[in-house]
């Protein structure tokens, strides 16, 4: 895997992937909604919604990560 998806102890970071390929499907998907037309609020609605997940996923990984490592 590349470096860009390594954690700083090494290991691979899967949170981080599905943040970048989350994050560029929902702007391929936006992309296609503003090309079909949809009304602007609808497509603000849905990038803000879906991209939430993802950053929500990305923030909550390292109190996750911090939480299960024996003391």
């Amino acid at each position: 895997m590349a470096t860009f998806f390594k954690e700083p102890t090494g290991g691979d970071s899967s949170a981080r992937l599905i943040f970048i390929t989350g994050s560029f499907w929902n702007m391929v998907i936006t992309s296609f909604m503003v090309y079909k037309g949809i009304d602007v609020p609808v497509i603000i609605a849905f990038f803000s919604a879906v991209e939430a997940v993802f950053v929500a996923l990305k923030l909550g990984q390292k109190p996750m990560e911090e939480k299960n490592t024996p003391s």
